[in-house]
């Protein structure tokens, strides 16, 4: 076998152990690590060409296939799916929802004529239970029948307050 012969050293002085010094004592070399950056940055920019090549053709694929494939249904257009459908616009559809619940929470509106039941604002409605606190059930023992809070009587018309209020 061959035997392995290190270069010869400028000063013919032998080199210094790496692990003794603590640091590798020789620089790597430029070249290759240069030739691999070349490398690197022509296959990126050639594989991005590629991948907008690919692109267009299925764009244009898609469009040459969606003009000839239903010539017969071209002037038709599509049915709506079954709902539940995508929202279109969500923060638009949400905020429409906030201002109609708001609404239903501001004013007094019927909610059964006939029975004379009426939604109330909740700012009347925390008023009216702070009055007269909150309804509950008698006939617990005979003592608290004589205690439950009787129910004022009937008014008429959707502003004056009914006998039985509901806050929704």
């Amino acid at each position: 076998m061959a035997e392995h012969h290190p270069p010869p050293h400028q000063d013919d002085e032998p080199l210094p152990d790496p692990v003794a010094v603590g640091h590798e004592t020789s620089d790597a070399q430029a070249g290759p690590i240069i030739r691999f950056l070349i490398f690197l940055a022509v296959t990126s920019i050639v594989i991005a060409g590629l991948m907008v090549w690919f692109h267009d053709y299925l764009e244009r694929r898609e469009g040459a296939e969606k003009v000839s494939r239903y010539p017969v249904a071209a002037g038709r257009q599509r049915p709506l799916p079954p709902p539940p459908r995508l929202q279109t616009e969500p923060f638009e559809t949400i905020k429409d929802l906030r201002r109609a619940e708001q609404r239903m929470l501001d004013r007094y509106q019927w909610v059964d004529r006939n029975a004379g039941i009426v939604r109330i604002p909740v700012d009347r409605a925390m008023e009216i239970v702070a009055e007269r606190g909150l309804p509950h059930r008698g006939g617990a023992s005979a003592g608290d029948e004589g205690d439950a809070p009787q129910a004022p009587p009937a008014a008429e018309g959707p502003t004056a307050e009914p006998a039985q209020e509901q806050a929704r």
